[in-house]
């Protein structure tokens, strides 16, 4: 498995956005019930306020495998973002995402050792957890 990263930006007006993004939602919650490794967040400007776009970190086979999938974010296929789909390495750190109390995944189970270390990295921990409370917009932003 492999890490990859969407980023989108929005293309529509937050009221036309909201179906869309319930549905995102939907759709984010029930890939991690099926057991995909998946989170996604709203970004926001430096004051905290919400509404540019939005970012989806995943792990998958492949790139074809990740493109698949995002291919199917109704957000995407009601053309209400541009978006961009990248493969992601870590190198340095670690990452904490969601519930922690629900478990690690660890960055070697997702990046081939080789392709880890060739980026200068290796061995990191990234705990991943539940997470389904924050999903893109969420409630009430």
């Amino acid at each position: 498995m492999a890490w990859f990263i969407k980023t989108e930006t929005f293309r529509l007006p937050r009221p036309q956005l909201l179906a869309h993004l319930q549905a995102h939602h939907a759709w984010v919650a029930e890939l991690r019930q099926q057991g995909v490794v998946i989170t996604s967040g709203y970004l926001v400007d430096q004051a905290g306020r919400p509404g540019g776009g939005g970012l989806l970190l995943l792990a998958a086979a492949d790139y074809a495998a990740a493109e698949a999938l995002v291919l199917q974010d109704p957000l995407i296929a009601n053309g209400c973002v541009d978006w961009q789909l990248q493969g992601w390495i870590p190198a340095v750190g670690d990452l904490a995402v969601g519930d922690l109390a629900a478990g690690d995944l660890a960055v070697g189970d997702l990046a081939s050792a080789a392709d880890v270390a060739a980026e200068g990295g290796g061995g990191e921990v990234v705990p991943f957890g539940d997470g389904n409370r924050n999903h893109g917009i969420g409630a009430g932003g």
